[in-house]
């Protein structure tokens, strides 16, 4: 018996050195002086995505981070932190809990754009490591009218804390950061920090009014708050209930107003929820049918044409041809209808995961890939992204000095491995795609030809 165990814990220990490690990380950005700005990088690992060591009654699970910070024009490093984020626990029961390990490094930067990257690696597993990239781009900062700071997300906010040796502690309260920024059944409340500046700017009193938008741009949630001009700036907490929202993508966004004059100040952050058990009623009609239960049986002709025209990435030639000859909303509603069910990887879920899945990275391409007046869904990038999601990793190369800015994107799970490149071949910053070694993708294994300047 006992050797049927040790052989089973060999047959275990390749697996358990397969796994990937698990974490997110979000940004804010505040005022740190005149003449630049502090920004906020908020992580959480996954502590069951770790492969554990033990040693006598502990079981550890250790991770490694870096963080680099590169300015665009330059391609100068201008910020580059190491270090370790480490648990332990006597009972390895606790390792498998879906627990966050949460963190937060800080640090004062000039405004300008940059590249954020910030990469994890299990230390008892390095082939673990993981990347993400994002652009961070820091306005210029004006005393002459008010503003308000990016808004942190958080899930929890404890106010007149006495703990000032918490690394989440800061204006008298400690902001617990949720850098996944997912609510739903367990987190039902979310939390919002944000701070305003040059009050004395105004000339009335200041109405710092909160929205929540849904997907489809409806307002669920508002609240107001008066408050004086006479302080220079002001520390601004509060919630959100999203117990009674169904799972989506939402936005939250502030607005302060003037009362006397026409300004307004603005800022905004996404977050999503899930709540299975809460029906989306904003996108369902009476009916027995599936159709009449479903989001595209109220869309406009409009709605529809926008919605297949994003969805053609994963279409074939007979169904685009069939799409284009359809002159009725309602053959177009159930068109809609059909093609999305039939992708449903979850049919017996009453919620279409992989049509939400989708058009949440149409948004979030929007966001990162847009060039000139050209939609990011719409771009190569974009459509690459859509199909088959995000990187396990992203080499940038925007300044080179024998090349034109280009981009290698690495799959490490598709097809054994396989890679997408990029190049900003116009100047415009729309990159193409230039070579792949995806099967039935573009591919010119001499495309350095095409990125060489000399």
């Amino acid at each position: 018996m006992k050797k049927l165990i040790i052989l089973s814990f060999l047959f275990l220990i390749p697996l358990l050195s397969q796994k990937k490690i698990s974490y997110e990380f979000d940004y804010a950005t505040f005022r740190y002086d005149a003449s630049s700005k502090y920004v906020e990088v908020y992580y959480s690992i996954m502590q069951s995505s770790m492969l554990p060591q033990r040693k006598d009654s502990l079981y550890t699970v250790e991770a490694l981070m870096n963080l680099t910070i590169v300015d665009s024009a330059s391609g100068k490093v201008v910020q580059q932190k190491d270090w370790k984020v480490k648990n332990a626990v006597t009972d390895s029961l606790e390792l498998e809990k879906n627990i966050n390990l949460i963190g937060v490094v800080g640090f004062a930067l000039p405004p300008s754009k940059y590249f954020l990257t910030i990469s994890v690696a299990d230390v008892n597993t390095p082939e673990s490591k993981v990347s993400l990239k994002e652009k961070l781009n820091l306005l210029q900062i004006t005393a002459e009218k008010f503003s308000l700071s990016d808004i942190q997300i958080a899930s929890r906010i404890i106010q007149d804390s006495e703990n000032k040796e918490s690394i989440f502690y800061k204006n008298t309260m400690e902001v617990i950061p949720a850098p996944n920024l997912l609510f739903g059944e367990t987190q039902p409340v979310v939390y919002y920090y944000t701070e305003l500046y040059n009050l004395q700017t105004a000339e009335g009193n200041i109405d710092l009014h909160a929205f929540v938008y849904n997907a489809s741009g409806k307002a669920v949630f508002s609240k107001n708050k008066v408050f004086s001009n006479k302080t220079e700036s002001r520390v601004e907490v509060n919630t959100v209930n999203i117990s009674k929202m169904p799972t989506g993508a939402y936005t939250l966004v502030l607005v302060a107003t003037d009362s006397l004059a026409n300004k307004k100040a603005f800022s905004s952050k996404k977050f999503f929820v899930y709540n299975p058990a809460i029906p989306d009623t904003a996108f369902r009609q009476l009916g027995n049918s599936d159709f009449m239960a479903s989001q595209f049986a109220i869309l406009s002709t409009e709605e529809c044409d926008q919605i297949f025209a994003k969805s053609k990435y994963l279409a074939n030639r007979n169904q685009i041809n069939q799409f284009a000859k359809i002159t009725s909303i309602e053959g177009k509603r159930e068109f809609l209808h059909k093609f999305w069910k039939e992708k449903d990887e979850t049919p017996e879920t009453p919620e279409n995961e992989t049509y939400m899945n989708y058009f949440s990275r149409v948004e979030k391409a929007n966001q990162k890939y847009s060039a000139m007046k050209k939609e990011g869904w719409k771009t190569d990038r974009g459509r690459v992204y859509l199909l088959y999601g995000e990187p396990s990793e992203i080499e940038r190369y925007p300044n080179q000095t024998d090349s034109k800015p280009y981009e290698i994107w690495q799959y490490h799970n598709l097809e054994g491995g396989v890679i997408f490149v990029f190049a900003d071949l116009t100047g415009f910053s729309d990159y193409q795609l230039i070579n792949s070694t995806m099967r039935g993708e573009l591919r010119d294994d001499d495309w350095q030809r095409r990125v060489a300047t000399n």
